[in-house]
């Protein structure tokens, strides 16, 4: 009997050893955490523009819909909003009220846990109304991020405002850069 309890526990302790050894093994090779920053330049997105993305603010969980830049519009092409979709493991970038011209928006993003980024524009487009009341024409872009938490920093021309005062670059023709981070 000694005999065999002795076998036995041989067996359990080379058992032990074998997924001690491979658990130890899963930890020394974890993927080291991704540089948001580097992920987007090395996709071409501008490296003033990429430096944002180590400073993104998380968006509250649970949102579908997130605006990028310019919360209350007002001007064709100066709102920009993220349509999560969960179910896709996607997101829609959408600027709004730009119903005569194509998109000149440049959209960067990155998923911080896979790795993977990319950069697009805008080519589609998609009904739209202005306050609920205006048809118009708003230009979407599809980014396939796949799921986990992602960096998403937009940037490029848009329609020139007008004003008395000048205060921003949009008044000029450019959005300031806006940058989230998102849990797709």
């Amino acid at each position: 009997m000694k005999r065999l309890s002795k076998a036995a526990s041989t067996i359990v302790a080379a058992i032990i050893a074998i997924l001690v050894g491979f658990s130890a093994g899963s930890v020394a090779h974890a993927n080291p955490p991704v540089d948001p920053v580097a992920a987007l330049t090395s996709v071409g997105v501008p490296a003033e523009v990429a430096a944002l993305a180590a400073h993104a603010v998380p968006v509250v969980g649970g949102v579908d819909t997130v605006n990028l830049a310019n919360p209350r519009g007002g001007f064709p092409g100066s709102q920009v909003d993220a349509i999560i979709d969960h179910p896709a493991r996607n997101v829609t970038v959408v600027q709004r009220w730009l119903e005569y011209e194509p998109s000149r928006l440049q959209v960067g993003w990155v998923n911080l846990g896979t790795g993977r980024a990319g950069i697009t524009d805008l080519p589609g487009s998609a009904p739209g109304t202005i306050d609920g009341l205006y048809p118009t024409i708003d230009r979407t872009g599809v980014l396939p991020t796949g799921t986990g938490p992602v960096v998403v920093v937009v940037y490029g021309q848009i329609p020139g405002w007008s004003g008395l005062i000048p205060l921003a670059p949009e008044y000029f023709g450019y959005l300031t850069p806006a940058v989230a981070l998102l849990q797709v």
